[in-house]
């Protein structure tokens, strides 16, 4: 049997070297690369170079402390914890567990990173920068002091509370709108009733034989109020339009009427409604329109009155046929 070894020298590769089994001259002795495939012959335990065997243990030995050096195992201090339905990855290592350098560093950065959850709650969601900019100092100091030790760790959490925190904002905002629109259709509820299908009719009197002043759309916000003595039908505001309708064609709440996506587009209007005046409601809104503005007209138009106090303090003018018009008191003031 003979002897092989390899050489690590310099960080050069690593080589296997063959010696001849047969004994030559020292002249002739010497180490040469081995290469696979082809015999090669031993050198005697004689001429064996422990310079370097001795390259071969330490370069072994280098390697397994450069590896242990790189790797600091802290698997046995993280723990998962849920804020606010997230759950976060902390570390929280003994602060004395990796030599003087790193006590102060590790004490101070975890104390920092500990507070962030109260910072959360304190807060309503919200963490000023600062108090990431506070674990970051010593975690950097961290980083100096041993360059091994896992920090990515620290820096998760920070960035888990950062994204937690983008999270409560957004809920918030939705919270609030939600809120918003609860208390829009609390208010629309409070206030209106729907009617709840196409063309109903209005009726001047709460009877379906009297004369209709018209037609009111489906999902139409009408404001309703109970008939005396008739529970049949209701009486309905229709913006300045006042008649009767069928209780039947009525909904005081939009739920039972399952809207569809385009009805909720007409709900969330406000206060819509759909009226179609019959033509002789429309020609009495007309004449009505019509003898207003002659009225509004004649008052802009006329001399202003001189009011008179009777001797019984009666309150009266004189008219165009020269007459006194008693009219009321307050006129006299």
């Amino acid at each position: 049997m003979g002897i092989v070894f390899c050489t690590y020298r310099f960080g050069r590769p690593l080589q296997l070297y063959g010696f001849p089994e047969k004994p030559v001259d020292n002249s002739q002795r010497s180490a040469a690369p081995l290469h696979f495939g082809k015999s090669f012959s031993i050198l005697s335990a004689q001429s064996f170079d422990m310079k370097k065997l001795m390259s071969v243990l330490i370069a072994v030995l280098l390697l397994t402390v450069s590896s242990n050096a790189q790797t600091i195992d802290v698997s046995q201090w993280l723990e998962k914890k849920l804020v606010d339905g997230k759950e976060i990855a902390m570390l929280r290592v003994p602060d004395t567990q990796f030599g003087a350098a790193l006590v102060g560093p590790i004490s101070f950065a975890q104390h920092s990173l500990h507070r962030l959850p109260d910072y959360y709650k304190s807060g309503s969601g919200k963490i000023d920068d600062e108090q990431y900019q506070d674990a970051e100092k010593y975690i950097t100091m961290i980083e100096a002091a041993d360059a091994n030790f896992p920090v990515h760790h620290y820096r998760d959490e920070i960035k888990a509370f950062k994204e937690l925190c983008i999270e409560s904002a957004a809920r918030a905002i939705l919270k609030q709108k939600a809120d918003g629109e609860a208390a829009f259709f609390k208010r629309l509820k409070s206030d209106f009733a729907w009617t709840s299908s196409d063309a109903v009719p209005v009726y001047s009197r709460p009877d379906a034989k009297s004369a209709t002043i018209g037609k009111v759309g489906r999902l139409s916000f009408i404001r309703a109020y109970d008939v005396e003595n008739n529970e049949e039908w209701v009486e309905a505001q229709i913006g300045e339009h006042t008649g009767y309708i069928s209780r039947d064609a009525v909904a005081i709440d939009w739920e039972e009427l399952a809207p569809t996506a385009a009805d909720s587009t007409k709900l969330i209007r406000g206060a819509y409604y759909d009226f179609d005046p019959s033509p002789a409601y429309a020609a009495q809104l007309k004449k009505a329109a019509a003898e207003e503005e002659r009225e509004l007209r004649a008052a802009n138009t006329a001399p202003r009155r001189k009011y008179y106090r009777g001797p019984k303090g009666g309150c009266y003018f004189i008219n165009s046929a020269g007459n006194k018009q008693y009219v009321d008191h307050s006129n006299c003031r």
